[in-house]
């Protein structure tokens, strides 16, 4: 089986988002493509096969990423990589000549969209216009590639949660796409604040609506940084408990120059942790927890009662 590989090619991005996890490192030079042509070529050597994420910052602002799509396509070609994907907040793929050379190389795109509407979008990014450029990008791709190879990725954040329903509404029954992830921010770097962070307490209906509404369309969403307790008993919670069974995070990543090499796998326990009151929940050994730093924030909150809430419903 192709290893599963996370690289990331620097850390220069167009946008500037509020729930940024990569603020700390903006800094660092970018690889080059000789340089990310050494690092695949290395993991092929050392797996055979691989399937490769690209990611940054923001890839298809580079200079070079018709060159870097070129290289990718050799390497496919050769069938040393098995499957590519790239999650990009994909506003330079407006232009149809980066979107097309990407469609004929990328084979799943994930997209960042944080708003169905414009203003809160842009405010969450940073960027004016990012809203109107990620959209157009969207169609794009789904005229070059074709909607089965396009999800989103929406963070969830104190300036979308109240809308969060109307995101996937808006995903789904506007943009026509049937992928969708719904994420919990990871509160490092400029993330690290109650002004961006929701508490689960309060988003716990925002976002059960949302996978309502999703399941009504036949669309199953990946779901990250959610505990059990946050999801409705019934078909909500089950659905958080089999979606964890069937997550694969076996990924080898390059993180930059501060990080290197990572091995996800090892790291994800590291990363989470649990409130006392936890240990009351049924779900305990098997709940991944929050994020570590989300304890910095509100080191207060009961896990335990958004369970028995639902529990009471």
């Amino acid at each position: 089986m192709a290893q599963l590989i996370d690289l990331k090619v620097g850390f220069s991005c167009n946008n500037n988002c509020i729930h940024c996890v990569i603020s700390d490192k903006t800094k660092e030079k970018d690889l080059s493509l000789e340089q990310i042509k050494e690092l695949v070529n290395e993991y092929i050597q050392q797996y055979g096969e691989i399937q490769l994420t690209l990611t940054g910052g923001e890839v298809t602002i580079r200079k070079d990423f018709i060159q870097l799509m070129e290289f990718i396509k050799e390497k496919k070609d050769e069938g040393k990589i098995v499957f590519v994907d790239m999650q990009t907040n994909a506003r330079m793929l407006f232009h149809d000549d980066r979107a097309l050379a990407a469609a004929e190389v990328i084979d799943f795109f994930l997209v960042a969209i944080h708003s169905s509407i414009s203003e809160v979008h842009d405010s969450i990014t940073g960027a004016k216009g990012s809203f109107e450029q990620t959209k157009q990008a969207i169609l794009n791709l789904k005229q070059f590639a074709g909607s089965d190879k396009i999800a989103t990725q929406t963070v969830i954040n104190q300036k979308n949660i109240g809308h969060l329903p109307d995101i996937y509404r808006f995903i789904i029954d506007e943009l026509g796409l049937t992928e969708c992830n719904i994420t919990f921010p990871h509160p490092i770097g400029v993330c690290l604040s109650d002004k961006i962070v929701p508490t689960y307490d309060y988003a716990q209906k925002f976002i059960n609506e949302s996978l309502d509404f999703c399941l009504s369309r036949n669309v199953r969403p990946y779901i990250e940084a959610i505990p059990f307790c946050v999801w409705n008993p019934g078909t909500n919670r089950q659905y958080a408990i089999d979606f964890l069974n069937r997550r694969n995070i076996d990924v080898i990543g390059y993180g930059g120059e501060k990080d290197g090499t990572l091995d996800y796998a090892s790291l994800f326990d590291e990363g989470h942790r649990k409130y006392t009151t936890c240990q009351k929940c049924p779900f305990f050994k098997e709940c991944e927890g929050v994020w570590k730093e989300y304890l910095l924030i509100y080191p207060n909150e009961d896990m335990y009662k958004l369970y028995l809430r639902g529990v009471g419903n």
